[in-house]
């Protein structure tokens, strides 16, 4: 049997939705302190940090940057896009900018550099300044479109009114986490070394 693009683009977006569930309980656990990430986050990694794991997750972000690149081109050839369309264009196309610098970022930390991508890697964005002045809307756009996202391709199969205020979930969901990594809960002390790699973005400015 043959997938088309959109049909494969749903089934890569499931298997990511298992990814997307613990990464996001990780951040919710930070709400309650650096330990709790920290303890949350080796639960995570202790299963997509497998090799083959981690393999096939970078390689199921990639597709689906791809696929959605062409159902983008696929819907820029339509006369005409109603509010939930273009949410889900414009969404899609926030999200895959995401994905490309985010988990660039992620594995060249990591990588290319040994810097642990724990709490203090999201941390350093959020409390140096003037970095946090461009992350904090960087990150909670991202969180936004990929409420946005799902919320579109849902009502676009099965509308319902309720889909229209449940948008207020993506702010609602950005909102504490930012707070938490941009230390407003609790007070967050970068590591040297996190510190001394971030001061290289501020070298830069």
């Amino acid at each position: 049997m043959r997938l088309t693009a959109r049909q494969a683009h749903l089934r890569v977006a499931l298997f990511l939705g298992l990814f997307l569930a613990v990464h996001f309980a990780t951040h919710f656990a930070g709400l309650g302190g650096i330990e709790s990430h920290g303890a949350m986050l080796s639960i995570g990694r202790g299963v997509y940090r497998i090799p083959v794991v981690e393999a096939l997750l970078v390689t199921a972000l990639a597709t689906q940057v791809f696929l959605g690149i062409t159902l983008v081109r696929r819907m820029a050839q339509w006369p005409r896009l109603d509010r939930w369309r273009k949410a889900q264009k414009w969404s899609g196309i926030a999200l895959a900018v995401f994905i490309v610098l985010h988990t660039s970022a992620a594995l060249g930390s990591r990588w290319l550099f040994a810097l642990d991508t724990n709490f203090n890697w999201a941390a350093g964005t959020l409390t140096i300044a003037p970095l946090n002045y461009g992350f904090a809307p960087y990150y909670a756009a991202a969180v936004i479109a990929l409420v946005t996202h799902v919320l579109a391709a849902l009502h676009i199969r099965r509308p319902a009114r309720r889909h229209g205020p449940a948008l207020l979930l993506g702010p609602a969901i950005a909102l504490p986490i930012l707070l938490a990594y941009g230390g407003a809960l609790f007070p967050v002390e970068l590591p040297a070394a996190h510190r001394a790699n971030f001061q290289t973005y501020l070298d830069l400015l």
